[in-house]
Parts: structure tokens; sequence; C-alpha cells
């Protein structure tokens, strides 16, 4: 028996009307109505904790014609309080609830309907995240960059921070353009190695390099905030957009359309006609940080927004958007 069920086993007892039950039951086996009359309580109140006491493995039922007769489970209710409470694994037990717990607040922090919010910049958090993903792939089969990306966007528009992290924390193994798991879905998971113990620490102490590298380099990256278009060579319609952060809307874009499943049904069936070879994705320009306090980068890009759409009006013949249309992301 293991704690989950020792505690299910206390918490079963530590009511009045349940121990008014138990003891009627220590007289003989009795069926819900003639516990009820005999207890004075309503019939379905006695169903009610039966069902709680059944759970717990305190109390069993067999059929006898049209009655379930409920008797005591001599199995469990003979245990003495010293077996009940004797066990070994409680810390073990009290440290998975404590993870369990940590890692359900995690996902109810960052996730709403499923849809990722945004990622978590602690790395213990941010773990947890990444195992909601990993667990979006199956063992041993190997997938394509566009599969991996496709999957990830489902819960996440920047498909591109989320697979470079999958395969940093190694839940994911890349060769080319080929991907599958490395490790299992879980918080303590160890990664796989090849070779003897001084291979080992090499690799590790490689990995721990590159990835340091790599997360230096993404984190003193600027995050540029500005305004974008998207533009049909063939018939000059634009559509122009608005981001804090320019990386992360014109890969999503780009992949949207390769996908087929882009807002702008105009654009995506050009795209479909035309072929990617004959869109333009450009930065029309960017906002000029100031170093003064009351400087605000969303109003200004609020503002050079505005700019462009009143220079280059890409609604009609001219773009895919409609007046009073705002794309910021």
């Amino acid at each position: 028996m293991n704690v989950k069920e020792r505690i299910g086993i206390l918490k079963a007892l530590a009511d009045s009307s349940r121990l008014m039950i138990l003891n009627a039951l220590m007289e003989k086996p009795q069926y819900v109505e003639e516990l009820a009359e005999r207890l004075n309580l309503a019939p379905s109140t006695v169903s009610f904790h039966l069902k709680k006491m059944e759970c717990a493995k305190l109390v069993r039922k067999t059929r006898d014609q049209y009655y379930l007769i409920y008797e005591l489970n001599p199995d469990v209710f003979n245990l003495t309080l010293k077996e009940l409470t004797s066990v070994s694994d409680a810390r073990k037990f009290v440290q998975d609830e404590r993870i369990a717990r940590y890692r359900n607040k995690v996902i109810r922090a960052f996730f709403r309907d499923s849809q990722l919010i945004r990622l978590p910049t602690q790395h213990k958090k941010r773990l947890i995240v990444l195992e909601e993903f990993a667990g979006k792939f199956q063992p041993d089969r190997v997938y394509d960059e566009s599969e991996v990306d496709a999957l990830i966007t489902e819960q996440f528009h920047d498909y591109c921070t989320v697979r470079r992290e999958l395969v940093e924390e190694r839940y994911l193994e890349r060769t080319g353009q080929r991907y599958k798991t490395v490790r299992a879905n879980d918080t303590e998971g160890s990664v796989q190695h090849r070779g003897g113990p001084g291979e080992i620490r090499k690799n590790k102490l490689q990995t721990m390099k590159t990835k340091a590298e790599l997360k230096r380099e993404y984190k003193e990256a600027p995050k540029q905030a500005g305004v974008f278009k998207i533009q049909n060579k063939i018939n000059g319609k634009i559509l122009l957009g608005s981001s804090l952060n320019l990386h992360g809307p014109l890969n999503r874009y780009r992949f949207e359309l390769q996908t087929g499943v882009h807002a702008h049904e105009d654009l995506q069936h050009d795209w479909d006609r035309h072929g990617a070879d004959n869109f333009l994705f450009e930065i029309v320009e960017t906002v000029k940080l100031k170093d003064d306090p009351n400087f605000n980068l969303a109003d200004e890009l609020t503002l050079l927004e505005q700019i462009w759409l009143e220079k280059l009006q890409p609604y009609g013949e001219k773009g895919y958007m409609v007046p009073g249309e705002r794309m910021r992301i």
C-alpha cells in the first residue's frame, strides 16, 4: 500500500457520518436503504459516503438479487494505526507531490486554453514548458523540420525559439533537417550520452558550452521594434504589420503561408497561386530608442505604424488590408 492509498483511508475516516456507517457495518453487512433507515440519513447521503469509503477500500460490495450489500473490507479495516502510518516512501511521495503541484502551477500560469502565452524566463519553469512540447513527439520517430514546426505552432507562434531550445535541452536530437526524441519527458530526466566516463564529461562540457553561448547570443541580440511588410511582387499588394520584436512575426507569417493557414485569405490565395519566390518580406522601419525616462516603446511603435499606413495605403488594389485594420503582433 502506497502513501497515497494510506492518506485516502485517513481522509475517508475523517467524517462523523462515515464513522456511524462503519460502526453499523461492524455488526453485519447491510444495504443502503437499511443503513439509511437505521442511521436516520437520506439514502443518497449514505450512498455518497459508501462510495468514498469504497474508493479507500474500507468497504466492499456484493450483489444479492436486487440489492447491493456493503460489508467491511478486513484487509484494510483490520490494519492497526501503526501499520497504517508506517511508511518507507513518505519522503519520496511528499517530494513527488510537491513537484506535481509546482508543475501544475507553472502550466496554469503560462498556458491559456492549451496555448502558451509566453516562454518563462526562469530555467526551471522553462524546462516544464518545454516538456509539454516534448510530449507531443513520439519516441523513435524521425520528424522533418516542417513537422516539428507544425506541432509547436499548434500551441505557440514562435516555433523557432521552442525548436531550438528543445534541441539545446536535449529533448530533441537534430541531424540536418531531421529530428527525433532523445530522452523521456520527465523533469529530472537524464541526457543520453555515448562513450566512457571521459567521453561523457567531454560531451557534457561541450553541450554546456554550446548552450551557454547560444543563450548569451540570444539574450544579447537586439530585439527590434518596428514596421514590416509582405509585398506581392506580381501585383504590388502589401500587408503591413508591426511588432515589438520583428524577428518572431516575420518567421511566423512565412510559416503560416507555407502551411496554408494564414488569416488573410486573399494573401494566402495569392501565395498559393504565385509561390513563395514572388513575395518580399521586408522590415520597413525600426523604432529609434531614446535615452529618455519618458520614452514609451509601444507608443512610438503605434505612431510609426500610423505613418506607414498613411504613406503606403495598403487597401483595396494596393493591399490586403481594410481601413482601420491593425496588424500589431
